[in-house]
């Protein structure tokens, strides 16, 4: 019998797992040590496609094949090709290439929100409408004005028996900010929380030791923890041979029972989430809702996406996964009480996660980053604090006048918290500048944009989450982005960017960059220390 699964024969799982497959190889990712006979054996075959075309195919589409007829169209592989494809993903195991690979759900209403008083009005709503159970995962919660606003809410939630799990790295919020440790305290809002009830985890224990894992990782199997959840802590383990002090959980979300959730770039504090009205001058609005630059210059320009429907279980999942792995007790998320059966066609948007971490083969945010500004074809803006990651500069620097024309980044040159983001911006911009790539530096407004969004106009696509362009989001941070298509969330967003842009100093002089890096001493401080900052 011949190994292949005629098209007339696939089911949802098998479709799945093809869609699953094929965008993991695309990005680069292999299987072959993590399901070595299936991993070959579908390896072989899409060794055959043209992987340049079809990258270019599914940028295109938008960054992410979602649809088993895009498979179809993909160049060079035949029908006989996707067949005998279609076979060989049969026997590779599901959940851990739903780990693995970007998750697409369908119908999700998204909504955009920018700068602090928007984003803390509408993450205090949501926790107070909450009625089963509130999943938050953040860097950073600072004990100062909005992190208490935002934990007396929780306090109320848990007062109206509303489950609560909480992560947070304990031991970064403890440095504080602006030279204040009291608003590093985050113990004081955990005691309180936990007192109420709530379940909370410090992500700065990322990993394990050799010895530790193996006996951690033997007791959860025997608790009935899946494999492809098991196996995502293998990764992290081999990728951290000494210590895990360069590991950091850098994703920023929150699900509420089941069908809202929140992603961003905000952590929890005054820097992010301030109440505090914008400068006076911002008289803007998009959509009701008033875009502007920060009152303050200690409060950062920042955003995050709401959105209701079914992006909530795939992310939940996520959640589940992280908090199993860092000793949280154990759940299910596709039980009723977190997947509720409820009605989850909320809008139009098509929402994809995209999910990164320590030891993975793959990067696919730095991946969709490459192929966003490779491929570009119309009208394209990159929103991002930190522009370090030298993948990205090679890029962008082999990029010819017709694509660079299309390309345009957004970033805080001066007003910004990096040591060496001016050095890695101003030793490599010069070649992709000449070729027609823009520039504009929102730090003429005298504010830090922690904001990490970009546009593609030619998909109607939006891409926001906590990946910053640079090499510790690229390598050593777990990461969470969500990718969003839909025309017209996709003129919400672009209007809310142009308005960033219109704010900031458009370069025009290439002299402000280098076109000699190697005469600067600030180039070699930056590739000193382009990992650990």
């Amino acid at each position: 019998m011949e190994n292949k699964l005629p098209i007339s024969e696939w089911d949802d799982r098998s479709q799945k797992n093809m869609i699953d497959y094929v965008n993991y190889y695309l990005s680069g990712g292999s299987l072959r040590s993590i399901e070595p006979e299936a991993g070959e054996a579908a390896e072989k075959i899409t060794e055959m496609m043209d992987r340049e075309a079809a990258r270019a195919y599914r940028q295109e589409l938008g960054g992410v094949i979602t649809e088993a007829e895009q498979l179809q169209q993909l160049p060079g592989f035949s029908q006989v090709m996707l067949e005998q494809l279609a076979f060989a993903v049969s026997r590779l195991d599901s959940g851990k290439l739903r780990a693995l690979a970007p998750q697409t759900t369908q119908n999700n209403c998204v909504d955009p929100y920018t700068n602090g008083p928007q984003c803390l009005e509408m993450l205090l709503s949501e926790i107070a409408k909450a009625e089963r159970y509130i999943h938050l995962s953040v860097m950073l919660f600072f004990n100062d004005i909005s992190g208490n606003l935002i934990a007396e809410e929780l306090l109320r939630a848990l007062g109206r028996g509303v489950q609560v799990r909480i992560m947070v790295n304990y031991t970064i919020t403890a440095l504080g900010y602006g030279n204040n440790l009291e608003f590093g305290e985050f113990s004081k809002i955990s005691a309180r929380l936990e007192a109420a009830g709530a379940k909370l985890l410090n992500t700065s224990n990322s990993c394990y030791t050799t010895v530790g894992w193996s006996m951690k990782r033997e007791a959860l199997k025997q608790q009935g923890v899946p494999e492809n959840i098991l196996f995502l802590q293998d990764t992290v383990e081999k990728d951290v041979e000494i210590s895990g002090l360069n590991v950091i959980d850098h994703r920023k979300f929150m699900i509420i029972d089941g069908i809202t959730s929140i992603i961003g770039s905000l952590n929890i504090g005054d820097q992010y989430t301030y109440g505090t009205p914008l400068k006076e001058s911002s008289i803007a609005s998009i959509d009701g809702k008033i875009v502007g630059i920060p009152g303050k210059v200690e409060e950062w320009h920042d955003g995050c996406f709401r959105v209701r429907g079914a992006a909530a279980l795939p992310l939940n999942v996520i959640f589940q996964s992280r908090w199993i792995l860092l000793g949280g007790d154990h759940f299910e998320a596709n039980e009723v009480f977190y997947h509720p059966d409820v009605n989850y066609d909320c809008g139009e948007e098509e929402c994809t996660l995209f999910v990164s971490f320590p030891g993975n083969s793959v990067n696919l945010m730095q991946q969709y980053y490459l192929d966003l500004i490779t491929y570009a074809a119309e009208e394209t803006v990159i929103v991002n604090p930190y522009l370090i990651d030298q993948a990205f500069w090679d890029r962008l620097g082999e990029l010819g006048p017709d694509c660079s024309g299309h390309l345009s980044i957004c970033n805080p040159l001066l007003v910004n918290d990096h040591p060496t983001n001016r050095a890695a911006v101003r030793s490599n911009m010069y070649t992709p500048f000449c070729n027609g790539v823009s520039f504009y530096d929102y730090s003429l407004t005298g504010r830090f944009s922690h904001w990490k969004i970009s546009y593609d106009h030619r998909s109607r696509a939006v891409f926001h989450g906590s990946y910053n362009i640079n090499e510790r989001s690229a390598c050593h941070d777990f990461e969470l982005g969500l990718l969003v298509k839909g025309e017209a969330f996709a003129n919400k967003v672009k209007s809310m960017i142009d308005y960033d842009l219109g704010v900031s100093r458009k370069i025009t002089d290439k002299k402000e960059f280098f076109k000699h890096p190697w005469l600067h001493p600030s180039t070699y401080l930056n590739k000193a220390t382009q990992t650990y900052t």
